[in-house]
Parts: structure tokens; C-alpha cells; sequence
């Protein structure tokens, strides 16, 4: 019985202390979400004539949440196939970026947004590609 009760103890702490009957975390959250504009996407593109982005354009890209002082990645959130995303985050301080591929340079990011509960904010990222 010693022996088993060690187990569970260790377990516990190897598990990070929470049960599987422990409820989950019902504070009210605020909605972060924009979308992901990647372009150009081929060597010549005309006017009103933009060529669209391949599918492993925004497979490949993530929005990356930080905590404030961008020293930890809390969330990396993936692109639907329109360049469209979002997360539920708690109330507070977090820095946005973009994981980029390649020579991509990004505008809009980083940035610092301020969640509050209930509420939504938007942070729409440009890519360029540098293709020309």
C-alpha cells in the first residue's frame, strides 16, 4: 500500500499536480484573431491580377504568442487556408509575432495587445514575400 501510494505521489508531481477530475479553467477569456495577408506569390504579378497563395504558404507560417516581454512562448497558433486565426487567451499583456519562412518580412508585428475579458481584438499581419 506504501508502495502505491509513492506511485500515485509521483505521478501526481510528474503529471504537474493536476488531476483528471480537476475542472478546467472557467475564467472568462478574451478573443484574439486577425488574418495573415501573404504576398507577392509569383515573380510577376499585374495589377488587380494577384496570383494566390499556395496552400503551404500559410502551413507554413504560425502566429506566435509571447508573454509580455516577449521572454517565453506561451502559444503558437496555426493559419487556417485563408491566412485567418485566432486564440482564447486570458486577460493581459501579450506580444504577437510571426513565425516567418525564408526572406519573409512582416508588418504589424511584433506587437503588444492588451486582452480583457470578453472582449476581441484584431492584429492583421502583412507578409512580403520579397518575391519581385
Amino acid at each position: 500500500m506504501l508502495k502505491r501510494l509513492a506511485f500515485l505521489a509521483l505521478l501526481a508531481v510528474a503529471c504537474g499536480g493536476h488531476s483528471p477530475t480537476e475542472p478546467e479553467d472557467t475564467r472568462p477569456r478574451g478573443l484574439l484573431f486577425g488574418v495573415v495577408t501573404i504576398g507577392p506569390n509569383c515573380p510577376v504579378e499585374h495589377q488587380g491580377e494577384p496570383c494566390p497563395p499556395p496552400p503551404e504558404a500559410f502551413t507554413l507560417r504560425k502566429v506566435l504568442i509571447y508573454d509580455e516581454a516577449r521572454a517565453k512562448l506561451l502559444f503558437t497558433v496555426d493559419l487556417d487556408s485563408r491566412g485567418s486565426w485566432r486564440i482564447s487567451l486570458l486577460p493581459g499583456k501579450y506580444t504577437v509575432d510571426l513565425k516567418r519562412v525564408g526572406i519573409d518580412t512582416a508588418s504589424g508585428v511584433p506587437v503588444v495587445v492588451t486582452i480583457t475579458a470578453s472582449t476581441d481584438v484584431q492584429v492583421d499581419i502583412q507578409v512580403d514575400t520579397g518575391l519581385r
